[in-house]
């Protein structure tokens, strides 16, 4: 009897125990079809993965442990409906390289070879031709070479299934003034945009889309440590992150705030890192706004970008600049040599390799503003939104895009439903932005200026 009792008064604890803490299963199954007009290769026609919300299976636990402090934790998978996979590539695909990253006639600035007045100006000028056209030729083939191996890398979301629990895995302690959470997390000022847009990085209308490649905004970090709060309508954010040796990036810091009520709302968030040179890299200053007018909500979204100094791209440039000074400047020298002998190294000693690598980078660079107004409505089981989105590339490139459109959802239940998309992208100028959804990237267009239509249509559940 006293063993049966004690079995009993064990079992009664433990139970006590675990009715203060809880894990939940959760997760997004978004899957449908997209079509997509101005792709190389004629219009794309995909079963997709992620066309309102990028599908997910996830983990979430908490554990009250009294006088307000609680445990919490959350792990968050990327989950490819189409594949059965946890990465994906672009619409345009993993290999094809927009003409500011892969056609050297527009990335570097031209070299002006000169001779001096005894050579006879004919001979000159046909030395100084096959200068130019080696030279052009050589960087053609060096930069096809480099973008093979960026688009390999970094085209597509989560590259080569890279990380199981892609989309979010931390611990956190919530505490009476605050709460600290620890791993891979949603940056402040990206949790910002996702609040302020119309379609909250939901499909290919979202704000962020025209300006996906490069990113605008940092959306997660890894090695982060964040300090939140939150009081009524007040929430608030403060994280840095480690670059622990990354090749990728260096330091991050961000830090958001934003007051938000069901009739209005308002916030200001700033991004910024350090690439794994240690210069500052891409910043992202996010202000947003938003207000119930009639039977929606309008909402507004501001970002000032600016990326003086690229991560990840010591490799690249690494890697131009040894074919440079190794391969292109040595073989051309002795290819006009062998018809001239001496003019060759005169002519290849006014090749600039330093200034050459700078163009390279410059085609990474960002200096733009990226802009969004919508509105939203819902009545009954129908949800309409609409907005127009403006990024405006002040950069050398001027790859300003515009994307305006129409999204309808029809809920089945308070779990399911049905959505239908309809995306226009305006490329001007240097512009080559393609869209994707909210799951994957779009990428980029056939060529600059040229635009590209976007219809989705797709079912999303949710448990």
């Amino acid at each position: 009897m006293k063993k049966t009792a004690l079995i009993l008064a064990l079992a009664a604890a433990s139970t006590a125990s675990w009715a203060q803490s809880s894990v939940t299963v959760y997760g997004i199954l978004d899957g449908g079809v997209s079509y997509t007009t101005g792709i190389a290769g004629g219009a794309r026609k995909q079963v997709v993965s992620g066309i309102m919300d990028g599908s997910r299976f996830g983990l979430r636990g908490n554990e009250d442990l009294g006088g307000g402090y609680r445990a919490l934790f959350l792990l968050e998978n990327r989950t490819e409906l189409d594949t059965g996979s946890n990465s994906n590539a672009p619409v345009s695909g993993n290999t094809f390289l927009p003409d500011r990253w892969g056609k050297a006639s527009g990335i570097f600035t031209p070299t002006n070879f000169v001779l001096p007045s005894t050579v006879p100006a004919p001979v000159a000028a046909q030395l100084i031709g096959a200068a130019r056209a080696g030279l052009a030729s050589a960087l053609q083939t060096t930069t096809n070479t480099l973008g093979a191996r960026l688009s390999a890398a970094s085209f597509g979301v989560n590259i080569g299934n890279a990380r199981f629990w892609d989309r979010q895995a931390y611990v956190g302690l919530v505490t009476p003034v605050g709460a600290v959470l620890a791993g891979r997390q949603y940056t402040p000022a990206y949790e910002l945009n996702a609040t302020f847009d119309t379609m909250g990085t939901q499909s290919s209308l979202a704000a962020g889309q025209v300006a996906a490649v490069p990113a605008v905004i940092d959306i997660r970090q890894n090695n982060a440590l964040q300090y939140r709060i939150q009081q009524g309508g007040l929430s608030a954010s403060l994280m840095v992150a480690a670059g622990e040796g990354e090749a990728s990036q260096g330091r991050f810091v961000g830090a958001m705030a934003m007051y938000k009520t069901d009739a209005y709302g308002v916030g200001l968030g700033v991004n910024t890192k350090k690439n794994e040179l240690g210069q500052r890299a891409l910043r992202t200053i996010t202000f947003g706004a938003s207000a119930k007018v009639g039977p929606g909500t309008v909402s507004f979204l501001y970002n000032d970008v600016s990326d003086p100094n690229p991560s990840g791209l010591s490799a690249l440039l690494g890697g131009l600049s040894g074919a440079l000074s190794t391969q292109i400047v040595p073989g051309l020298a002795a290819q006009i040599n062998a018809a001239a002998p001496g003019i060759g190294t005169a002519l290849a000693g006014q090749i600039n390799v330093a200034s050459l690598v700078n163009d390279y980078k410059q085609a990474f660079v960002q200096d733009a503003t990226l802009f969004s107004i919508g509105y939203k409505m819902t009545f009954g089981p129908h949800t309409i939104y609409t907005a127009y989105n403006s990024f405006n590339d002040k950069g050398r490139f001027n790859g300003d895009t515009d994307s305006y459109g129409a999204v309808y959802t029809y809920a089945l239940s308070k779990r399911t439903d049905l959505n239908f998309v309809f995306t226009h992208f305006d490329n001007k100028a240097g512009g080559q932005a393609a869209p994707g959804q909210a799951g994957f990237l779009g990428g980029f267009t056939r060529a600059p200026g040229v635009d590209s239509n976007n219809v989705a249509m797709g079912v999303r559940h949710r448990f």
